[in-house]
């Protein structure tokens, strides 16, 4: 069967593809536990977008099967090998700073608005298109391809760890959740809270009630808040304008209840890059250095700022890169404090080619020597697959065909499912143009960019499916 792939023959399915990409953005799927139950154990929200997929790949003819409400795949094809597509369909939270409800998606100048256009739904969406089409035109399969979808990956993975228990393992595939042309290498990824506790000094005139900051580990924090209680000769309000002043931070001072409710906020970013965030995590800590509080405080407080301002572990001796993967990013996500104790989590994401002991013991022994402490709650390790590699040639060639590009493969710090595969990538499905905008308030794509992504797909799964070639 001669097929010619054209960006003009999906035009047509244009609408179809936008009323269905709408309708599962405008599921708030989100990890929410106070909704689990049996068949929904990340929450009824991610479960009622994984049924809306599943009923859509029943109506279009596809084999769908949900494994417990873990996770859930659409396969098309016979044969006895298997091709994976791996994508998710949990989100982050929306976050502040939105100029529309982020779960009311909306086009506007070419560009659709939502949490979870690009991260993931949109590219999930767009290699649902491509199996479409591809169905819709009468191609036979020689090969099945399996479009695998996960429900818990802004979190801990436990999706993929219970579909891979009890389902095949593709031979080969690739994840539509990251760039083009094609993603040969991830970084190691480590997840870590870090406990530092402090002996609070009497007779201050501030006190330090709490600090909070930070909703995920994997998000630059946009807004952090603090209480502090007494009264000091020196004017709260006026050295908080003039930090306001002095930094890219904005944020707000009020008295409520006998304390001083201070709130920083910063821009959020995906923590794969943290320098393209405002970690106001790091810009709280840096105003209340400034404030009268025991010396302990404002020692924890510079401890904060110094140590986690820079991105790049580099206050803890641990900055190191390789030619393959780039530098390691730490990112402080979250952290709590109250009563002399101060929990913090971190993301970090080291390269390739670095041993994971040889830079986490320099981490730990300058943690130790500063009386703090760690426990490591996931680690991901890194993927790689070298670009001469005949699975990484065969996409890049696809992608080069509908491009013009010839930009060689790329390494990210972001983990996509390509780790969950014995052997995968991660493939698009965003463009060297293209907005990034994961993880940010005012989330969105161009939608031409998604038609384009399915194009690729669409050829790229004629290849791997129908093709004789290994």
């Amino acid at each position: 069967m001669n097929i010619q792939f054209h960006k003009d023959q999906l035009q047509t399915l244009q609408p179809y593809f936008l009323e269905h990409l709408q309708e599962l953005l405008r599921f708030p799927s989100m990890y929410d536990p106070s909704t689990i139950q049996a068949g929904a154990p990340f929450g009824t929200s991610i479960q009622d977008a994984l049924q809306y997929m599943l009923q859509l790949g029943e109506s279009e003819g596809f084999v769908t099967k949900d494994v417990d409400g873990y996770a859930a795949h659409i396969e098309w094809g016979e044969g006895e090998e298997l091709i994976g597509v791996l994508g998710h369909l949990d989100v982050v939270p929306p976050g502040e700073g939105w100029s529309h409800d982020p779960f009311d998606p909306y086009v506007s100048n070419g560009k659709l608005f939502a949490r979870g256009t690009q991260d993931d739904k949109g590219p999930v969406m767009a290699a649902f298109l491509a199996m479409k089409w591809l169905k819709d035109m009468g191609v036979k399969p020689k090969r099945r391809v399996r479009l695998i979808l996960g429900t818990d990956e802004e979190r801990g993975w436990a999706c993929m760890e219970h579909y891979f228990k009890q389902e095949e393992m593709p031979f080969i595939g690739f994840s539509p959740d990251a760039a083009f042309p094609v993603i040969h290498a991830e970084k190691g990824l480590l997840d870590m809270e870090v406990t530092k506790k402090i002996e609070v000094e009497e007779g201050n005139s501030l006190t330090l009630t709490r600090f909070d900051g930070g909703e995920r580990l994997n998000m630059v924090p946009y807004k952090a808040t603090a209480r502090v209680e007494g009264s000091s000769d020196e004017e709260i309000e006026s050295l908080f304008d003039e930090f306001l002043l002095q930094t890219d931070y904005k944020g707000s001072l009020i008295e409520e209840d006998g304390e001083y409710v201070i709130t920083v906020t910063g821009k959020s970013a995906h923590a794969m890059e943290p320098r393209n965030g405002i970690n106001a995590i790091v810009g709280m800590a840096k105003f209340l250095e400034t404030l009268p509080f025991s010396p302990s405080v404002r020692e924890l407080m510079k401890w904060i700022g110094d140590k986690f301002e820079d991105g790049r572990g580099t206050a803890f001796s641990i900055e190191c890169a390789d030619v393959i993967s780039g530098p390691l990013t730490m990112n402080l996500g979250t952290l709590s404090y109250q009563g002399g104790v101060c929990i913090m989590g971190l993301n970090t994401r080291y390269p390739v080619a670095v041993p994971f002991e040889e830079w986490f013991n320099a981490f730990t022994g300058s943690l130790q020597e500063s009386d703090a402490s760690v426990e490591i709650q996931e680690h991901l390790e890194p993927i790689y697959l070298p670009k001469d590699h005949p699975f990484v040639q065969k996409l890049l060639s696809i992608y080069e065909k509908h491009t013009g590009d010839t930009t060689e493969p790329m390494a990210i710090g972001g983990a996509t499912y390509a780790r969950a595969l014995t052997q995968g990538v991660a493939y698009g499905a965003m463009f060297a143009h293209s907005p990034d905008t994961a993880h940010n308030a005012d989330e969105h794509v161009m939608v031409e960019d998604l038609l384009q992504a399915a194009l690729i797909y669409a050829e790229a799964l004629y290849e791997l499916a129908v093709s004789d070639e290994d």
